[in-house]
């Protein structure tokens, strides 16, 4: 955990390093205000973005940041800036205006994709038990090192592409391709994930969107086929008064294994709320209710779990996060080994720290840094975690 500690303030300190103007000069507003008029919006673009960095709560700056990159067509960006102006104190007209870009910016792009790269050191790769000896029948038995907690470090790759022409005004086609890889030097620890979707969207109006269709999914463990999933998926997001945005979804699925494991069902409810409190902060909170179905009670039960994150951004650019979750693992049936029915609470805490103003190659680098403990009435499945993930983000 010292070594993850002092890996954090260095990153930190390279990101607070990094030079900013102090305060913006009384000329720069007028100065990107008349770019924007003569339609050069490459070059009000640095002077918005560091009075944004340097006035975070100005609705004024955002919004002109948010129009700058929409005419640059960087809509990821100009849509979040957007979003996030909805929390400042809008006037009717200018809620009006926002909505607008925002409908603007959901029916010109047919492609979106994204990508993150991220090392993870952790303190307990694997996610198994400290302790060197489990209690069996009032025997005491040593566990292997192999069986028993040791750090290690991964490398994660996540990334999205994802088509939607529009058929008609309120309707759309939605085609995507999502992965998940994790590579560590174990390969039992080695979880590489691809699930394509197809389907269907419908956008009565800008505020709400009803989303489904079928998916299917293929994942490999430790270099080898593990399971495909096949099933379909529903998605419906709204927007709440002037400053709420809800989303639900919920996927239904059949799992086929394809190790030594019975075929099972695996059902997903998802929900997150996120609201904008101000042009600088947002409180987002999300959770889940997870039921899986088999013919091994001990392997299939129910997961749920709550988290809320808060983000805020300071006066200079610098960006934090903290994130809290509780998470509830039950199964249906009892260990073979312990004779007992497992029950499971986990522990989150994470911070997230980046810098709006820094990027490579447009690339957000991010530190994220994180425990988890977790709570079993089963010896081996109790452990802790510590982690830090140096990550490299891109949205298009």
């Amino acid at each position: 955990m010292r070594t993850l500690l002092c890996i954090l303030v260095l990153g930190l300190g390279l990101l607070c390093a990094r030079p900013t103007t102090a305060i913006a000069s009384t000329d720069t507003w007028p100065r990107a205000l008349a770019l924007m008029a003569e339609e050069q919006f490459a070059a009000a673009l640095p002077l918005l973005e560091r009075l944004v960095s340097e006035y975070p709560n100005n609705k004024n700056f955002r919004f002109e940041l948010a129009v700058a990159l929409f005419h640059l067509e960087r809509d990821f960006r100009a849509k979040w800036h957007l979003e996030q102006a909805r929390g400042a104190r809008l006037t009717a007209a200018e809620a009006r205006v926002v909505e607008r870009f925002l409908a603007q910016i959901a029916a010109r792009s047919d492609w979106t994709a994204s990508f993150t790269i991220a090392l993870k050191p952790e303190s307990n790769a694997s996610q198994k038990t400290s302790a060197e000896t489990v209690s069996l029948g009032g025997l005491d038995f040593t566990l292997l090192p192999d069986a028993r907690a040791a750090p290690g470090t991964s490398v994660l790759v996540t990334a999205g592409l994802e088509y939607s022409p529009r058929i008609t005004e309120s309707w759309k086609a939605r085609f995507s391709l999502n992965t998940h890889l994790r590579y560590n030097e174990r390969d039992s620890l080695r979880d590489y994930q691809l699930t394509g979707r197809a389907g269907l969207q419908y956008t009565p109006h800008a505020r709400s969107a009803t989303s489904g269709g079928i998916q299917y999914g293929h994942r490999w463990v430790g270099d080898t086929p593990y399971s495909r999933t096949n099933g379909v998926w529903a998605e419906h997001a709204r927007l709440i008064g002037a400053r709420g945005q809800l989303h639900v979804g919920l996927d239904l699925g059949r799992i086929h294994s394809d190790v030594a494991l019975p075929r099972g069902r695996r059902d997903l409810l998802t929900a997150s709320y996120a609201h904008i409190v101000s042009s600088n902060a947002r409180v987002t909170l999300s959770g889940y209710f997870e039921h899986t179905s088999g013919s091994l009670p001990n392997l299939v039960g129910t997961k749920k779990g709550l988290n809320v994150a808060v983000l805020y951004a300071w006066q200079g650019g610098l960006m934090t996060s903290l994130q809290l979750g509780q998470h509830f693992d039950d199964r249906a049936g009892p260990e073979p080994l312990f004779g007992m029915t497992r029950e499971d609470t986990r522990t989150s805490l994470s911070a997230t720290i980046y810098h709006r103003d820094l990027s490579l190659s447009g690339f957000a680098p991010t530190l994220v840094l994180g425990i988890e403990e977790n709570r079993s009435n089963i010896p081996l499945a109790r452990y802790d975690n510590q982690f830090l993930s140096i990550r490299l983000t891109r949205n298009f």
